[in-house]
C-alpha cells in the first residue's frame, strides 16, 4: 500500500493506516514538511535553493539563530574542517570556508540534535529520534570517508547525503507522534517501506540537487548501477557497511563495485581511517 493509496481507504481503523493517510494528504497538498523541525534550519535550506544564492544570504539566516551560527563557527574551526588558514571569527568567512554542502549538513545535524532534546515527545518517539540521530552521524561519516578515499565523489556532498538519508524515517516518526503514535512494529515497517520516497520528496521541497534526491530515494538498492560511481553508490555502501544488523549472507554489488574501482575493499578503508570517522562524528555531535 502506497501513501497515495492510503488516502482512499475507508474506514481507516488502525494507527498505521491513519498515519499513511496523513502522509498522503501532505503529499497531495504539497506540504511535506517535518513537524517540529527548527524554522531556522528550513530557512537555511530555502536560502540555498536559488542558483544565485550567496554567502551573504546564508549568513543572514544563520544570524537569526545564534545557536546554529555558533555551531557553524565551531565546525569551521574544528580539526576536521579547518583545513587551512587562521581561526574563523565571523560567519561570512565560516560559510565561505565550509561551502554550502557543509552548511546544509551542519543545519541538518543541528535540527535533529534539537529534536532529540525536546521533552514533550513520547518516550518511544524520543528513543526513535535518538536512534535516527546516531544512524545519521554514523552513515554520514562513513559516506565522507568512502567518497574521499575510494571514489571521485565530492566528500562534502556525500556527508550531506548521509545525514539526509534518515529524513523519511524521521518524518514518519514525527507525523506518527502528531496523531497519537503508531505501534512500534508497524511504525518500523512503514519507515522501512517509505523512507526513501518520502526523503526524496522532502529534499525536493527544499530545492536540493537531484543527485541527492536520487541518493536518498535509492539508499537501499544494493544492486544500483548507473555505470559510474555516484553519491548514490557511496550512500548505499556506507549504509550497508555500518549496519550492525546486516545479515552476513546478504551481498551488496555496490560495495563490490567500489572495491574494484579503489582496488581496496571499502570495509578496509573504513578500518584504516577509523580516527577520521571518529573526528567527523565528534565534530557533528558536539
Amino acid at each position: 500500500m502506497s501513501p497515495e493509496a492510503a488516502v482512499d481507504m475507508e474506514p481507516i481503523e488502525s494507527p498505521i493506516e491513519s498515519l499513511m493517510a496523513k502522509i498522503a494528504e501532505d503529499i497531495r497538498d504539497d506540504r511535506l514538511e517535518l513537524p517540529g523541525f527548527p524554522e531556522a534550519v528550513l530557512r537555511v535550506q530555502r536560502a540555498m535553493q536559488s542558483p544565485d544564492a550567496s554567502a551573504e544570504d546564508v549568513v543572514k539566516v544563520l544570524s537569526s539563530e545564534p545557536a546554529l551560527a555558533a555551531r557553524a563557527l565551531q565546525i569551521a574551526n574544528s580539526v576536521q574542517f579547518r583545513r587551512a588558514g587562521p581561526e574563523v571569527t565571523d560567519l561570512r568567512t565560516a560559510v565561505s570556508r565550509l561551502g554550502f554542502n557543509l552548511v546544509r549538513s551542519i543545519a541538518v545535524a543541528y535540527a535533529i540534535h534539537q529534536l532529540r532534546l525536546r521533552e514533550t515527545y513520547s518516550p518511544s518517539a524520543r528513543a526513535e529520534i535518538e536512534a535516527i540521530w546516531r544512524t545519521s552521524l554514523k552513515v554520514a561519516a562513513a559516506c565522507y570517508v568512502l567518497a574521499k578515499h575510494c571514489t571521485r565523489v565530492n566528500p562534502d556532498q556525500a556527508l550531506l547525503a548521509g545525514l539526509l538519508h534518515v529524513m523519511g524515517r524521521l518524518y514518519i516518526v514525527m507525523r506518527a507522534e502528531g496523531i497519537g503514535g503508531a505501534p512500534d512494529a508497524e511504525l518500523a515497517k512503514a519507515a522501512a517501506a517509505y523512507q526513501g520516497e518520502i526523503a526524496r520528496m522532502l529534499l525536493a521541497s527544499w530545492g536540493l540537487p537531484e543527485t541527492l534526491q536520487h541518493a536518498v530515494e535509492h539508499q537501499d538498492d544494493l544492486d544500483h548501477d548507473a555505470g559510474t560511481i555516484t553519491v548514490t553508490d557511496v550512500l548505499i555502501a556506507a549504509k550497508f557497511l555500518t549496519d550492525e544488523n546486516a545479515q552476513e549472507d546478504v551481498m551488496c554489488p555496490v560495495v563490490d563495485r567500489l572495491a574494484a574501482a579503489a582496488e581496496k575493499h571499502p570495509s578496509e578503508v573504513l578500518e584504516e581511517h577509523a580516527a577520521e570517522l571518529r573526528s567527523l562524528t565528534s565534530s557533528l555531535m558536539d
